[in-house]
This record gives structure tokens, C-alpha cells and sequence, in this order.
């Protein structure tokens, strides 16, 4: 069948050189296009190919990997259906970290590296990472201090807490942005020590920045290896010390196209910039989706300033098809409502004002019918959400909804992991079918946290509280012993009060922790003596295992941790994993293992490689899909619930609303991050810094983003639309959240009052 485009489209392929700027809303059909486009590009170089010899491609760069499979897929279909060629000649999609690391790898001798240099992973980088920072703490931790609150100082209990617990966390984060932005900007740690050094009382943040770069830097030289940010800086150097090797980059990529380029950041887009020479550069996004500012180097302006340029055309895609139109009608109301009456005036230019158009009768991707659409806002004046009830009501709905639907598509979309565990943990006990797009999944979560309590003992075989948990938490519930409950518990809890865990394990006829346990209890069930004798053989065997590589160990004592198929799966992943980590940190022991499986099993950073999000996702009908409003960019449901819409996820840039980036213990409402890079700005430019005004700016930058982000959640709506909000978990101690302007906004313009909320 011929393929239909729409008028905006034929206009996209119409393209035949030059640059060009393509602002695309959502569901406008974007990467159909840029596959389109691509394609035919393909095919005039096929047409103007000199010879065997020409090795000339079309370069589509993107976001992320699971978006480099669907293009290229999609591309190689275009070529063999439609063009007749060869569906993987001619082209090449990757990454710009990827696209990044082709460079480095032809000609690692120009940015000074090995031909053999390894590429540390994320995992690998933040081990190193939290290392230093650790490190650094212990020696110069008193240098940040000045920034705890004062209540926290004048408490000994609260600044032990804040000392020990909460601030390494935060600098890991503070460190991390530092770092991300220094490279981003082109900055070694040497540079950077020399203009320190000539600066008089510089300010303790800047101090730990460097500090941390410099050691961080090293570790990774040690290792003769490079990280993902590394790669952009290195590729943009090689580029610029050998204009040979550009030219013939620019001869073998005639053509480059850009995905996702609100996504761009300043090193990337000057990497482009200069492998493109200004010339053929097609460059694809919405800078309303741009909802990755505050957590990575990544700015919408890089895109916006592009589309402004003299000598680049622009052709809009605001023609989308996927939602009804009274869905389409709320997201445009949101971008008005913003750019012109959003009370606080620095962010009403959040967004680019472009709005969407329902698709005209007989386009090849009709809107679902009006009479199909189902918008609410559970808002009334005065009512009040408990988290618990928010919880409830969504649960309730979708008990109810999805029976009925078995067809159709659901998503709940939450604005951070912690939310949508709260949810899966209820759907679950109602028995509601659901998977998850969440950081980690609850299996991959509880995996690890079965391994983590197994090795968190092997790592301290003398520890008797470890080897008490590990009973508790790990053998009885495999190995049920019924009758007295109570009695088991008590035995749990005496294990851990052993203190000789060796004459538990290995007795001697002078020295049985057992046998004098059974003797002084008396009254202890039989059945509960051989359990655990039991335990502690299977304890041996796993002692006994430990000098093995970490990935054998993982191995060896998930058959007797595991029986389902899909643990023991998950369990061989988190082998994998771990393995490599070994390979990159031979210095990390079982100790350091542990820590990796308890940040996982808590939930503190995502698992790579895990879950359908990194390989792409397609929603399965019938099953309710739990994922962040980040991971749904690119997807769409028939119905979606947006969650705690209040002002602490979406915060309006007012001063009585709380921010993620000012933590209880850190005085005068201080982002710390903010300020680290205000400080390393004003480092490099030679200019005064003034303390806070950093921190006001991150206010207003994240409440932008925030509403990019609910943006994105509405479109991803096809027919119908649920939004709710919560008051927060401290509301019982007065620190009540309210709903979120713009959903008050919204309610009050109309939208979303129509309908019961648990339809």
C-alpha cells in the first residue's frame, strides 16, 4: 500500500540540502518521518555513488539506544519495501554518546589514549565517584558545615544524622553535577587547579568540586579508561586537532540527522556543529518536551537558538493524531495558560509556543472520536488527599476499569519511583495485573536485596546480627516450619545475640552454641533443632564459596535463594553485571559488591540493563503500565492517570513552595547543586559570586521543566485522562501540599470537571 503523509510531512521530504529545523509536537509522527526522510537520502547517495569505493552514509543521530534499534528498523523497512535496496546499507543510527565513541575509538592516539581504552560504565563511574567523595569527606568534611541549618548545628543528634547520613548523599549528587558540567563545558581538573589557586578564600563548594574532579580524573587514568561524558569532550578535541580526519567525517557523513535535539547539550551540539560544517543538518524535536534539565547538562535553548538562526528554514509538525481532541485541547490550554497569565512571570517563557492541531478528516492517523474522550481533574475547592486516599482512588479505578477494557491500554504515571512502588505494592495485594517502567522493577528490587543480605554477612562472617537476618529474612521463609511462631521469632533474635558465630557454625565438643542453646531453652521444638542445623550446613557451604570470582558466587547460592525461573534469571543478570564491575575495579571486594546490591534493592539508582525501558516498550492491553512521566516520553496509552500533581512535584516557582533541591539540614533554602556550578561559572569567568542567587534561578528552572513534564503526561493520553493530587506525607504535621497551580488553572478554564472521578 502507498504510504500517506500529511501536507507538513511532504514538506519535511522535500528536503534536499541545507539546514533545517523541525519543531515536532507530540504525536505528530516524528521518527516516521526522520525514517522516511533517511531513507531517501539513502537512496540519492545510492544514486550518486561514484563506485564500490563510496563510503559516504546518512548519520541519524539520537537520544537513547532503545530509540537506535526502532529508527533503524524502521529505516531498513523503508529501504527494502519501498527503495528496493539493501535494508542496512547506507546509513548508521547511534547514540550521540555512541556516534561520540566512533570518533574516539578511529583515532584514540589524538585525544592521548591507548588504542586499547576501556569506557566505564554508569554503575562503574558512580562507585568510583562515591569513593572519592567519601574520601574526601573524611579528610575535608568540616569545609561544608557552614552549610548545614543552624538548627542542625545546635542539636548533636540531628548534626550526627545530618553529617553521617544525609550529607554524603548529597555531595555525591553535588559532585556528580560538577563533574557533568565541568566536562560539559571543556574544563580539565588542571585548568581548573590553576585558576583556583590564583583565587583568594575561594568558596568551600568549589573547593570540594575541584577536589573531587582532580581525584576522580585520576582513578579513571589509573584504570586507562575514559566515562560516557569523557567520550563528547574527547570526540569534539579530535575533531578539532585534526581538520584532515574532519573533512573525511564530513565527506563519509554528507548528511546528518538530528532526534530528540531539545535533548542536545553545549558539548554535543558544538560536536554536531562542527561535524556537520553548517551544512547538511536536519535537526528534529520539541522543545515543550524538553524534561531533562535539572538532572543532566541537557538545554532546550541549544534547539530553540538553532531554529532562530539565519540561513535555517523550519518546517513545524503540529498535526498529531493521537489524542481526542478534548486531550489535545487541555495541552494546548496548558502551553497558553503558561506564556500568558502563569502568575510568576520568569516562567511564561517555559514553553515554545507551538500548539497542536487535530488531524483533518481523512488523515491517515485519525483522532480517536470525541465521543470517546474522558478528561477529569479531581479537584474541588477546599478537598483534601491524604497520599493514602490518592493511592486508593487510582487503585480502586483501575480494579473497576481494567476487567472491563481487556483491549485497551492503561498507564499510571508518577513523577518519581518512590510513588509508583507505593502504587504497585497495592495493585498487587488487589490483584491487578501491572508492569512497571520504573527505575527498577520489583523483582529486580527484591533480587537483589535477597543477594544483598546473603553477602552482606559473607562480607562479615563473624557478625551475628548479619547472620541472624539471613536466617530471618532469608531461610524461614523458605523453609516454613509452622507451629509456634513466636518461638522462631525468639530464635531469630538469639542467633543475633551470638557472640561466637564460629561455635555456631564450626562447634567443638567444648564450645557448641547449639547444643548449649537447645540445653538452656529446654522447652524448643525438635523440629526447630534440626532447622537449624540445617542452616548453619547450608551457611558452610556458602562460606566455603566465597573464594570464588563475585559472578561464581552469585551463581552458586541463587539455586538455593531462588526457584522460579525469572529469579534465577534476574539472579545471572545481576552476575553478569557485578563481573564486569570486577573486571573495571579489581580492587572491589565483597564489601563493595554489597553496597552496589543495597543502593539497587533501595531503589537509589536504576539497574542498567534491566527492565523493557532500556530496549524499548511497547504497552500490553490489559496490563496497567506504573512507570515515571519520564519514561513515558515516546509512549501513549488509551487511558492514563497523572499522579501528585500538588505543588511539591510541580512546584509554581512561588517562595512557600517546597523543592527537591533544598534539603531539610542545608541552611537559608540553599541548593547546594545550583550554587556548585554558580561557583564554577563564576571561577572560569572572573566574575563576583553572590551566594543564593543561584539557588533562585534553580527554583524557577525546575518549575519549568515541571510543567514540561505535565505536558508530557497529558499527551500521552489517547481517549481519556485522570488527574489527581495529594496533600504530601507530612500533611499531618502541617506541611500541607497544595494541588498544583496549573492543575487549579486547568480546572478552573473548564477542563477536567465533566464525569465521576471513578469511571
Amino acid at each position: 500500500m502507498e504510504t500517506r503523509f500529511r501536507e507538513e510531512q511532504r514538506e519535511v521530504l522535500r528536503y534536499e540540502g541545507g539546514r533545517l529545523a523541525i519543531g515536532a509536537v507530540p504525536g505528530s509522527g516524528k521518527t516516521f518521518i526522520l525514517a522516511h526522510l533517511a531513507a531517501g537520502l539513502v537512496m540519492r547517495l545510492s544514486r550518486e555513488a561514484s563506485g564500490p569505493g563510496d563510503d559516504r552514509e546518512v548519520l541519524v543521530v539520537t537520544l537513547v539506544n532503545s530509540a537506535v534499534n526502532s529508527v533503524r528498523s524502521r529505516i531498513a523497512s523503508i529501504i527494502r519495501q519501498e527503495r528496493g535496496l539493501l535494508p542496512y546499507l547506507g546509513y548508521r543510527v547511534r547514540t550521540l554518546h555512541g556516534l561520540a565513541h566512533d570518533i574516539v575509538r578511529e583515532r584514540p592516539g589524538l585525544v592521548g589514549l591507548s588504542e586499547d581504552f576501556g569506557i566505564l560504565d554508569e554503575r562503574v563511574s558512580a562507585a568510583i565517584l562515591r569513593d572519592v567523595v567519601e574520601n574526601w569527606l573524611r579528610r575535608h568534611g568540616d569545609m561544608l558545615l557552614g552549610y548545614l541549618h543552624p538548627d542542625v548545628l545546635e542539636s548533636e543528634a540531628k548534626l550526627r544524622h545530618a553529617r553521617y547520613r544525609s550529607l554524603p548523599d548529597l555531595a555525591l549528587s553535588v559532585a556528580a553535577r560538577f563533574v557533568g558540567q565541568a566536562k560539559d563545558l571543556g574544563l580539565t581538573p588542571d585548568g581548573l587547579g590553576d585558576l583556583l589557586s590564583g583565587t583568594k578564600a575561594p568558596p568551600p563548594l568549589i573547593v570540594f568540586g575541584v577536589d573531587v574532579y582532580r581525584a576522580y580524573q585520576r582513578s579513571l587514568s589509573a584504570r586507562g579508561a575514559v566515562d560516557f561524558d569523557d567520550l563528547v569532550r574527547l570526540a569534539l578535541s579530535a575533531l578539532e586537532r585534526d581538520p584532515d580526519y574532519l573533512e573525511r567525517l564530513r565527506h563519509r557523513w554528507p548528511y546528518v540527522l538530528e532526534d530528540e535535539a531539545q535533548d542536545s547539550s553545549m558539548m554535543q551540539n558544538k560536536m554536531l556543529e562542527l561535524l556537520t560544517g553548517g551544512r547538511n543538518w536536519v535537526r528534529v524535536g520539541d522543545p515543550n518536551q524538553a524534561i531533562y534539565t535539572t538532572f543532566t547538562t541537557a538545554n532546550p535553548e541549544f534547539l530553540r537558538d538553532f531554529m532562530g538562526r539565519e540561513g535555517v528554514r523550519t518546517q513545524p509538525l503540529t498535526v498529531s493524531g493521537r489524542s481526542a481532541r478534548p486531550i489535545i485541547d487541555m495541552a494546548n490550554a496548558l502551553v497558553n495558560w503558561t506564556c500568558e497569565s502563569h502568575p510568576v512571570r520568569e516562567l511564561r517563557d517555559a514553553f515554545y509556543p507551538q500548539m497542536i492541531r487535530p488531524a483533518p478528516p481523512g488523515d491517515p492517523q485519525p483522532n480517536p472520536p470525541d465521543d470517546e474522550a474522558f478528561v477529569f481533574i479531581h479537584y474541588g475547592p477546599g478537598e483534601k488527599i491524604t497520599p493514602e486516599r490518592e493511592l486508593q482512588l487510582v487503585a480502586d479505578s483501575l480494579k473497576r476499569w481494567v476487567p472491563r477494557n481487556p483491549d485497551k491500554t492503561v498507564a499510571v504515571l508518577v513523577p518519581e519511583n518512590n510513588r509508583g512502588y507505593q502504587l504497585t505494592d497495592l495493585l498487587r495485594k488487589r490483584g491487578v495485573p501491572y508492569e512497571e517502567l520504573l527505575r527498577s522493577t520489583t523483582a529486580t528490587r527484591q533480587a537483589a536485596s535477597d543477594l544483598y543480605t546473603v553477602l552482606s554477612y559473607l562480607a562479615r562472617p563473624t557478625d551475628a546480627r548479619k547472620l541472624s537476618a539471613v536466617y530471618r529474612d532469608i531461610w524461614l521463609p523458605r523453609h516454613p516450619l509452622g507451629g509456634d511462631d513466636a518461638q522462631v521469632r525468639q530464635v531469630a533474635k538469639d542467633i543475633g545475640r551470638c557472640r561466637r558465630v564460629e561455635d555456631f557454625l564450626w562447634p567443638r565438643p567444648d564450645s557448641d552454641w547449639l547444643a548449649d542453646y537447645v540445653t538452656a531453652r529446654g522447652d524448643l521444638d525438635p523440629v526447630i533443632v534440626d532447622d537449624l542445623d540445617a542452616f548453619r550446613a547450608q551457611v558452610r557451604i556458602w562460606l566455603s564459596a566465597t573464594g570464588l570470582p563475585i559472578d561464581q558466587l552469585i551463581l552458586s547460592i541463587s539455586p538455593d535463594l531462588f526457584t522460579e525461573p525469572a529469579d534465577l534469571a534476574l539472579a545471572h543478570k545481576i552476575a553478569v553485571v557485578l563481573r564486569g564491575m570486577a573486571a573495571q575495579r579489581p580492587e572491589m571486594g565483597l564489601a563493595g559488591f554489597c553496597e552496589e546490591l543495597r543502593i539497587i534493592a533501595n531503589n537509589e539508582r536504576k539497574f542498567l540493563g534491566f527492565g523493557q525501558a532500556d530496549t524499548g516498550y511497547e504497552p500490553t492491553p490489559g496490563l496497567v503500565t506504573v512507570a515515571t512521566m519520564h519514561a513515558a516520553k515516546g509512549l501513549e496509552w488509551d487511558r492514563v492517570y497523572l499522579m501528585s500533581v500538588n505543588t511539591y512535584s510541580f512546584p509554581s516557582g512561588r517562595l512557600e513552595d517546597k523543592y527537591r533541591g533544598e534539603p531539610w539540614f542545608i541552611r537559608d533554602e540553599l541548593n547546594l547543586e545550583a550554587e556548585a556550578l554558580e561557583q564554577l561559572e563564576a571561577l572560569v569567568n572572573r566574575r563576583r559570586y553572590v551566594e543564593g542567587e543561584a539557588s533562585k534561578r534553580a527554583r524557577i528552572a525546575f518549575a519549568a521543566e515541571r510543567l514540561r513534564l505535565l505536558y508530557v503526561g497529558i499527551t500521552r493520553a489517547r481517549r481519556e485522562l485522570i488527574i489527581t493530587w495529594n496533600m504530601g506525607r507530612y500533611w499531618d504535621s502541617g506541611q500541607v501540599n497544595r494541588p498544583a497551580e496549573a492543575l487549579i488553572a486547568l480546572w478552573e478554564m473548564g477542563y477536567g470537571r465533566a464525569g465521576p472521578s471513578a469511571r
